[in-house]
């Protein structure tokens, strides 16, 4: 068989995983109803026949949005993988898309377009006794990462400890490879010619650092051996704790939390479970206080503009940045009171500072004046 004629898979593509799972799901969707059972099958179709079944499906989704129950903004994303699959293997001029999409419906204006406000965050964490899920609700609400990165690699080896007014805040390398540690992270975002992937930094405020720490502890008191490429959050058999997980955790907590409502508008509800904590943290850092806004699109893993593409902050500048907003992203009322009477403290200790250093100034002239006249008298 020539090379041309070979099959080329969605598995063998350099999608992520996540893309590959996304693709594979929506066209299984389609195979159901084309019945179709293999790849093959869909990629030896002939054109007239395949034409017809895709616009037929396309009509079957319209009916299912009319009935409230797809979206219709989901219609687009359903044809992806069917699409990639042709364009892969030579067939990409065979189908007519103009018609297909002709028939898309009106795509509808999102819901989930609220956060979660620092005080639901706080009910949430009260209201599990599970440590290691108020560490993880600690660590969306102050990185604001997509729920993507639990589908990642999301080891030990991808913390490292940053220092903050004498306080530890954990450096999160978010989207890294398996084998990526944060020291070639850091040596390839100090070389101008090396591209730095599609990984990035996000942080912890010390609040969060500390619950994580004391998540570590237990799981190390119940005998778990950690290593550089031990998972950050685990289920309760010793996996990697997946998007899938954290979405059921929080339904679980939300589920049995009457005080934290959300509104459903549509198919969907006015705060995403997740995604709420993203908004949270992007209104912070981009509105609440003074962060450079290039650099807080750089943590929140952003690729906005031409600064998406060619400012490299290093980890350090990325974190300072943050530190201006750790104080509204911190949950705790107390904690936060503790950073607000810290920070008087050190502007008092500053202002007393600068008094004896005046106090000095002017003692030091009065004795230059005084030389002075001496010497004017002789």
């Amino acid at each position: 068989m020539s090379v041309i004629t070979e099959k080329i898979m969605i598995s063998e593509s350099n999608m992520s995983d996540a893309t590959k799972k996304e693709y594979n799901f929506r066209l299984g969707l389609f195979y159901r109803y084309a019945g179709f059972k293999t790849d093959k099958e869909f990629l030896d179709c002939p054109t007239d026949e395949l034409q017809s079944l895709l616009v037929n499906y396309t009509r079957h989704l319209v009916k299912r949005v009319n009935n409230n129950d797809l979206s219709a903004n989901t219609i687009p994303k359903m044809f992806r993988g069917a699409k990639w699959l042709l364009n892969s293997n030579y067939r990409e001029h065979d189908i007519r898309w103009k018609p297909i999409e002709a028939l898309f419906p009106k795509s509808v204006k999102r819901s989930g377009y609220r956060a979660w406000t620092t005080e639901q965050i706080s009910k949430m964490i009260e209201s599990t006794n599970d440590l290691r899920n108020k560490a993880l609700i600690h660590f969306q609400a102050s990185t604001g990462g997509r729920i993507g990165v639990h589908y990642h690699p999301l080891l030990i080896k991808h913390l490292t400890m940053m220092e903050w007014n004498g306080h530890g805040c954990y450096a999160v390398l978010f989207y890294a490879d398996s084998d990526e540690t944060a020291e070639e992270k850091d040596l390839r975002d100090k070389q101008d010619d090396v591209q730095g992937g599609d990984s990035y930094y996000s942080f912890l405020t010390p609040e969060a650092t500390d619950v994580l720490d004391r998540y570590f502890v237990e799981r190390k008191r119940k005998g778990e051996v950690f290593t550089d490429d031990t998972p950050i959050f685990v289920t309760g058999q010793g996996r990697q704790l997946s998007d899938v997980n954290l979405k059921a955790i929080l339904f679980r907590i939300l589920d049995g939390l009457t005080e934290v409502t959300r509104v459903k508008k549509g198919r969907r509800y006015d705060i995403q479970i997740n995604h709420g904590f993203r908004k949270r943290t992007n209104t912070i850092l981009k509105l609440e206080s003074d962060v450079n806004s290039n650099v807080a699109e750089k943590i929140l893993g952003h690729k906005n503009g031409l600064d998406g593409v060619y400012l490299s902050p290093t980890r350090q500048e990325c974190f300072d940045e943050f530190c201006k907003g750790i104080s509204q992203l911190t949950v705790s009322d107390a904690e936060r009171q503790k950073i607000t009477i810290k920070k008087l403290q050190d502007e008092k200790s500053e202002l007393e500072k600068i008094k004896e250093d005046n106090a000095k100034l002017k003692e030091d002239n009065e004795k230059i004046m005084a030389w002075i006249a001496r010497q004017e008298n002789k």
